[in-house]
């Protein structure tokens, strides 16, 4: 495979736009006009950052949700124009950054709050913010019976402009009879608190609580939506509603480095954790646990080449990997080799690999490194790239 400056490369991801644009627009028709905080922290779950953003703006998604001020920043930087809300909280630090940068932060803290505040009044003007609420999940945010408290005294402070409270669910992705109450139990106290602010004269612009895992099974509530892995093409579990069916829209494909012809019993790898059983044919990749290919397919995950399911033997090296071809193959080398993706009515899927080494399909994804090149086609042609030497986009 050649990038878009005809370099050769060893392992890449391709991208395809068309089915990204597709589940946008699936999810848009789901979202039934509230507005759609689109996740695209982690490096876009691994997918590219500006590249997806992108497309997505193209697509009409006005809201964007990252992590950290660096990857607002970055997206700025690239001339995205749409309303960056950083979800994770910020620290004192970086609120001139956030200024900067036309940010929304998430205030979490009354120390922040007054801070931004005081930012906003040596400016002459109030900066944007969103709060979170904690109705169950543990982590950050105000606790959600605390309206009365902190919550209603940041409020009223004079240079912040809340366009938005949200919360989030830790269990909505479960069928369990238990978590299905607990959700149910999360969405009723962040309605009594809307209503107990509303009591008290404030509305806010935004309210949400649904991240994919909501908007699939708990629809029902929030004037905005937060879908993450969905744009994606996956399912945050087995368990969540298929409402919409989307298309995975990554392949992590590589090549093949050297055929070896090996004799029965010769051990292959780190820790001589196999033997062949006869003489076969074994293919090395160049892909590794650097690279995003988990150590724990070791000797149990698969690989496509032409079509066809080959298992990977031995211990997954940082930078290689080996597969047994078999004896009487005509695999050649340099031939492709598909990690994660559809090859020849074959399929391996990130769910596949997380369901082998015990993780969900956002670590298998946010997990691809940033040296591996990620290109981008529309209607199969290469269109843009993004890796270790640089982003270039093309239109």
């Amino acid at each position: 495979m050649r990038d878009l400056l005809g370099r050769y490369l060893e392992i890449w991801c391709e991208i395809d736009l068309d089915a990204f644009r597709r589940n946008i627009e699936k999810i848009i028709g789901l979202a039934n006009k509230r507005e759609i905080i689109l996740a695209i922290k982690a490096n876009a779950y691994g997918h590219g950052l500006v590249h997806i953003a992108k497309e997505a703006e193209r697509a009409g998604i006005r809201f964007f949700g990252v992590a950290t001020t660096a990857e607002g920043r970055a997206l700025r930087e690239a001339g995205i124009r749409s309303e960056i809300i950083v979800l994770t909280p910020a620290s004192l630090e970086q609120i001139d950054e956030i200024v900067e940068y036309n940010l929304t932060p998430n205030v979490v803290t009354r120390l922040f709050a007054e801070a931004l505040s005081a930012k906003g009044e040596s400016l002459g003007r109030p900066l944007k913010c969103h709060i979170e609420v904690d109705t169950g999940m543990g982590r950050t945010g105000f606790y959600y019976e605390d309206v009365m408290g902190e919550l209603m005294s940041i409020l009223r402070l004079p240079y912040l402009n809340v366009q938005g409270i949200f919360s989030h669910f830790p269990v909505a992705d479960s069928n369990k009879k238990e978590d299905i109450e607990f959700t149910y139990k999360q969405i009723e106290r962040f309605k009594n608190m809307l209503k107990l602010l509303e009591k008290f004269g404030f509305s806010p612009p935004l309210f949400h609580i649904a991240n994919t895992a909501g908007i699939l099974d708990y629809p029902e509530f929030g004037n905005a939506i937060r879908p993450g892995i969905l744009a994606y093409g996956l399912y945050p579990s087995p368990a969540t509603k298929h409402l919409i069916e989307v298309e995975p829209i990554l392949k992590l494909k590589a090549k093949i480095v050297q055929i070896q012809d090996f004799p029965p019993e010769w051990s292959i790898s780190y820790g001589r954790t196999y033997k062949t059983k006869e003489r076969t044919k074994v293919a090395v990749i160049r892909a590794g646990y650097g690279d995003g290919l988990r150590r724990g397919l070791s000797n149990k995950g698969y690989v496509l080449i032409r079509g066809r399911r080959y298992p990977i033997i031995g211990t997954i090296c940082m930078d290689m990997t080996m597969c047994d071809l078999g004896a009487g193959s005509d695999i050649k080398l340099d031939d492709d080799v598909v990690i994660i993706g559809e090859d020849g009515g074959e399929c391996i899927t990130a769910d596949d690999h997380a369901e082998i080494v015990g993780t969900i399909n956002y670590e298998i994804l946010t997990g691809i490194s940033v040296r591996v090149p990620r290109l981008y086609f529309r209607q199969g042609k290469l269109v843009g790239q993004d890796g270790p030497n640089g982003t270039i986009i093309y239109s």
